[in-house]
């Protein structure tokens, strides 16, 4: 049972265990997704921007690519295009050069010193812009500061082209909404043509991309497989966006440790957290399994102790059977052994009162007083005989007799037996005191024995005083039981030399001096003792004594 019990406990702490862990890996697995969800659209969301700000700068393009291809196309004077081209420079900031390529490979205006829109560039192109009325976005310029070129192919009605108006856009222009972009994360964002090649690119930690060393590593975005590339051996997580009226590509990209850095910290505490737990339920397991343990011992211990408690009562109860049988057989055999005894001893007491009762006569008739004195020492002895006879018998009795409880009136049995103590004895002046209302449960009869023994020798052992007091009353209680006491002011003897003073044939004093068997007080304790109470004394030598019985108080 305790082994099986420990199975199931084990079993349960693994199962919660268990529970604990797939918790963990659900928890983690479901926070990543979603770390990873917000990345991905927070960076789709930085795509549509840029895509937003792009679209802008193209449209002022396209509507100042198209003026100035309106105006070619109506035959205006160059001078005239020369001030449309410086007036919309100043008004559009986001063009570092304006200018008109023209199919005879002049170049309007005329290049400054520094420009970077010279017949050379211009011939180049008008080569890469596209036919159509979209603007292209090509290329930036190689050399000197990242210039973007936004060209309009511009021609006439046969189709001929007669022009392509170009605006150079710094790099910064076009993704200048990344100046206020806030991003802890190492981001990058690369804008790119749909032939690959790079137009514009910035990184949160480094800022716009202003050559082509820096081109290099983000070539990798137009490769990015399922979302994710490698840029110098760290992995990020890519959105695009295609610009397909623009021919371009928009990839926003997050380092994914950074990105997920604030779930692995999270993840970390988790992971401290059902490890405390786990380590818990461990030890709370262990704790359990010792607790069951030591109650398994202690009640294998007390099963061991109760079995042999119950061979031990067994053996004590067989010790019993057989002390209770040897005890019914002596208490046969003594009352056989007293019956003999009174049998065989009456018998010859008999016949010697008889023969002492034929010699009388005879001897009364002589004159000798010795012979007189003589036959009477015999009738008093085998008188003395036959009353100790009957005390044994009578003691005898009393340890296998019924009681027949009721409740008694002990101050009226006191006063009757007081009563026939002093018929029997008139002479005597004795003030003998009963307490009134007195009554215990108990048999009448062995009650009346205990009052007659008590108050009897009380009467018996004041008879040398002229004047005598005996009492009978109440006493506290003791344990719950009632306390009687016979008291007297006879002559009393050492209380504390009365050992065995409740025996059989025990006396105080000799029978020279006070008459009796010596059973009377052993009658009393025997009586008492089976009414489930008790009898002790004091005394003072010629101060008389106190006998004090309690029986207890039932209903």
């Amino acid at each position: 049972m305790g082994q099986r019990w420990r199975r199931v406990l084990r079993i349960v702490f693994l199962a919660l265990g268990l529970l604990v862990w797939l918790a963990f890996a659900e928890d983690a697995s479901h926070e990543r997704a979603l770390t990873l969800a917000a990345v991905s659209q927070r960076d789709t969301n930085l795509a549509t921007a840029v895509e937003h700000y792009v679209v802008r700068v193209l449209r002022t393009a396209r509507a100042v690519n198209r003026l100035l291809g309106d105006m070619l196309v109506q035959g205006r004077s160059e001078a005239e295009l020369r001030w449309m081209l410086a007036d919309r420079l100043r008004a559009n900031d986001a063009f570092q050069e304006l200018a008109l390529c023209l199919a005879d490979g002049r170049v309007l205006p005329s290049p400054a010193s520094g420009a970077r829109l010279t017949p050379a560039t211009c011939a180049a192109l008008m080569l890469l812009t596209a036919p159509g009325q979209e603007i292209s976005v090509l290329p930036p310029l190689a050399g000197g500061a990242q210039q973007v070129p936004l060209a309009l192919p511009i021609s006439d009605a046969q189709g001929r082209r007669l022009a392509v108006a170009v605006a150079l856009a710094p790099a910064e222009a076009m993704l200048g909404i990344m100046r206020s972009a806030v991003l802890r994360d190492d981001t990058a964002v690369l804008l790119a043509g749909t032939d690959g090649s790079p137009r514009a690119a910035w990184r949160s930690r480094a800022g716009l991309v202003s050559d082509t060393t820096g081109f290099a590593p983000l070539a990798a975005l137009e490769q990015a497989s399922g979302g994710e590339a490698s840029i110098l051996g760290r992995d990020y997580l890519v959105s695009s966006r295609t610009m397909p009226q623009a021919n371009l590509r928009i990839h926003v990209a997050s380092a994914a440790a950074d990105a997920l850095q604030a779930f692995h910290a999270r993840r970390a505490r988790l992971l401290a957290l059902c490890a405390l737990v786990t380590v818990g339920l461990a030890a709370v397991y262990r704790l359990l399994a010792r607790m069951h343990g030591e109650g398994l011992a202690r009640a294998q211990a007390l099963s061991r102790a109760q079995a042999e408690l119950q061979a031990l009562n067994e053996r004590l109860d067989q010790q019993v059977r057989e002390r209770t049988a040897q005890l019914e057989q002596a208490y046969r055999d003594l009352e056989t052994f007293s019956y003999s005894v009174a049998h065989d001893v009456r018998a010859p007491l008999a016949s010697i009162s008889g023969f002492a009762d034929a010699l009388e006569p005879a001897v009364a008739a002589s004159a000798n007083e010795k012979h007189r004195h003589y036959l009477q020492r015999i009738r008093a002895n085998a008188a003395h005989l036959e009353q100790l006879t009957h005390h044994l018998l009578e003691l005898g009795r009393l340890t296998r007799a019924p009681l027949a409880p009721r409740k008694v009136d002990l101050s009226a049995m006191a006063a009757d037996v007081l009563a026939r103590l002093r018929e029997a004895d008139p002479s005597r002046r004795v003030d003998a005191q009963v307490e009134p209302g007195l009554t215990a449960h108990g048999d009448p009869a062995l009650l009346r024995q205990v009052l007659e023994n008590l108050l009897g020798n009380a009467w018996k052992f004041t008879s040398r005083r002229e004047a005598a007091s005996i009492a009978f009353r109440r006493e506290p209680q003791e344990q719950g039981q009632a306390v009687f006491m016979v008291s007297d002011d006879g002559e009393g003897f050492d209380s504390e030399q009365a050992h065995g003073l409740f025996q059989p044939f025990r006396r105080m004093h000799g029978s020279d001096e006070f008459p009796g068997s010596g059973v009377g007080l052993a009658t009393v304790q025997r009586i008492v003792a089976l009414h489930g109470g008790r009898v002790w004394c004091r005394a003072q030598e010629g101060a008389g004594a106190r006998l004090y019985f309690s029986l207890p108080n039932r209903a």
